[in-house]
């Protein structure tokens, strides 16, 4: 992008830079915090799941369960706060203006 741009100033092409070294978007730390908490829900139960293997005795079977486990429970979680309490909170917020 930064040689896109020399060459354009070259041309004497105004170039918009605004907003491409600035702050994150506003909901950045809230999708960051999402993504990692799905992250390390499925490294969690996956390393839970090689304990149990290595207790129990078996190859990677309890691994590969604590790992589907752990990232359904991350994309529930990711879900919940991503889809369901924004409707929740807009009808919530729907209810309250008719009453």
């Amino acid at each position: 992008m930064f040689r896109d741009c020399q060459r354009a100033g070259k041309r004497g092409i105004e170039v918009d830079t605004r907003g491409t070294r600035g702050s994150p978007p506003p909901d950045a730390g809230k999708y960051l915090g999402v993504g990692m908490t799905w992250a390390l829900s499925t490294a969690l139960f996956l390393y839970l799941g090689s304990l149990v293997d290595k207790w129990v005795g078996t190859d990677s079977l309890f691994t590969l369960v604590g790992a589907f486990v752990g990232a359904a429970a991350g994309l529930y979680y990711m879900y919940h706060h991503l889809v369901v309490e924004p409707r929740e909170r807009a009808a919530r917020k729907q209810r309250d203006e008719e009453t």
